[in-house]
């Protein structure tokens, strides 16, 4: 098996016929000369897209900005702009978290700028909105009607007010009930007062009468009966200014050893003077 025969690799083209016989400094320095411009071309374009990235954010902020001072009238605005399935639809991406979604759905819905769509999607999320929109199928709005639309759905309907009443259909103070003649008495339903108890009342001993300055009881229908023994003496207490209330509250002011306000409580709705009373309290 004859040997394997290698060769040189020899370069050829252009570079080489180019550099030959050059030393490597010449060769660098040649290099850099080729690329230089493109290197400067690049650098050139990176910073053009820079600044216009950074414009277009400005921009954008701006108009975000712009958007959201219109608060809750802006979104009102926006989303008189969606017929009910579509702003269903986009509150449905909005509440799942899917905002690129909701963006897109919305400007195919409204015709909306990127930009629009976006400021939309974001015052919708932050004032959400009922719908009040167009019909289903009603052409969309721009922004200006919906602005109005909003303007005009927010504001509240003025209520004419009423005509005033002719002077015939006006009410007219009813005339005074004529006094009584000086020698008719009252009834007792007519004033309020119960002859019997004030008979009563005058019968009763000085310290049975309530004070000048004391509050009078109310008087109930009935006669309420509360009786109390020590196995060696009874006594009874018939009043129609008790009842299972107040003897209870005059029961635990006796238990508790308060018998003195046990008593005056007790003779300030009865008929019993205040000796009777504390008897009666001590039975208790």
């Amino acid at each position: 098996m004859p040997a394997a025969e290698y060769r040189p690799f020899r370069l050829v083209g252009p570079i080489v016929s180019d550099y030959a016989g050059s030393t490597p400094s010449a060769t660098r320095e040649a290099l850099m000369e080729n690329l230089l411009p493109p290197l400067l071309i690049l650098l050139a374009v990176a910073a053009v897209v820079v600044i216009l990235i950074r414009l277009g954010s400005r921009r954008s902020r701006a108009s975000l900005d712009t958007a959201m001072a219109g608060g809750p009238e802006a979104a009102a605005a926006a989303s008189a702009r969606l017929t009910e399935d579509q702003h269903q639809a986009i509150y449905s991406l909005i509440a799942r978290g899917l905002a690129v979604q909701a963006i897109a759905v919305y400007r195919q819905a409204t015709a909306s700028s990127l930009v629009e769509a976006r400021n939309a999607i974001l015052l919708l999320e932050r004032y959400p909105q009922p719908f009040r929109g167009r019909a289903a199928g009603e052409a969309p709005q721009n922004a200006e009607q919906a602005t109005e639309a909003a303007a005009t759905t927010s504001a509240p309907a003025s209520t004419p007010e009423p005509p005033a009443a002719p002077a015939a259909d006006r009410e007219t103070p009813a005339p005074a009930a004529p006094e009584p003649p000086a020698d008719v008495v009252p009834s007792a339903e007519a004033t309020g007062r119960d002859p019997e108890a004030e008979g009563e009342a005058e019968t009763r001993p000085a310290s049975a009468r309530p004070a000048a300055n004391e509050p009078r009881p109310q008087r109930f229908p009935y006669r309420y009966r509360a009786i109390v023994s020590d196995g060696r003496q009874t006594l009874e207490v018939a009043s129609n200014m008790l009842n299972d209330e107040i003897y209870g509250e005059i029961k635990a002011l006796a238990q508790i050893g308060d018998a003195e306000d046990a008593a005056q409580m007790l003779r300030r709705h009865s008929d019993i003077s205040i000796d009777e009373a504390r008897a009666f309290v001590a039975l208790l």
